[in-house]
């Protein structure tokens, strides 16, 4: 793909082109559920959970970017915090964490790795993870961890996010308050990390 086509490229087709390519979304249910063009969100649900696909934009060294986020039933389509039970809170989350936690990992442990996992490192080392590092092909990159994520960890890390299983909800919410309480929370952060709904 030249430059220009990566820079003219529409982002919901590209994000639904590797959703549908590289993830088992019919496997575990997740059907479309919200697209907008601004800022770039392409949203799958499940009877478990949502998937938040997120436009980064094209940049002149690594081309065009994507993020994943998931979130409980209840997180809205274009904002990332809520107020619920009365209070700010985080709606939509990035991996790492919930992987640690189902990993049974400490704090401690967790504290120190918040931004990446054993089974993301070995993503990165794999044949596959190292053919499209570095080739303007982040959002393919990206999902194929996810994939690779949901290989091993789904039913278990959708179920993670289930409303119908508080239980589990306050696991994770317990597991992030000792995390932070570690790591330490920084004052720029609006609701504090820890604070998750």
């Amino acid at each position: 793909m030249s430059t220009v086509d990566e820079r003219n490229v529409d982002p919901i087709e590209e994000m639904t082109r590797v959703a549908g390519s590289f993830l088992d979304l019919a496997l575990w249910g997740f059907k479309e559920s919200d697209r907008s063009a601004k800022p770039g969100n392409l949203i799958y649900d499940s009877e478990w959970c949502r998937v938040n696909f997120v436009w980064g934009g094209w940049d002149q060294l690594g081309g065009n970017s994507i993020s994943i986020y998931y979130g409980r039933l209840h997180a809205p389509n274009e904002k990332a915090t809520m107020t619920w039970n009365g209070e700010e809170c985080h709606c939509w989350h990035r991996v790492e964490l919930a992987l640690h936690l189902l990993d049974r990992q400490t704090p401690e442990y967790a504290s120190k790795m918040i931004y990446t996992h054993s089974l993301i490192e070995q993503y990165k080392q794999s044949d596959i993870g190292q053919s499209l590092t570095g080739k303007r092909r982040q959002p393919e990159w990206l999902v194929r961890m996810h994939a690779m994520i949901w290989k091993r960890y789904a039913p278990r890390l959708f179920e993670l996010f289930d409303l119908r299983r508080p239980d589990l909800w306050e696991q994770y919410r317990q597991f992030l308050k000792e995390v932070y309480d570690i790591k330490g929370r920084s004052p720029n952060i609006k609701p504090p990390l820890d604070k998750i709904c």
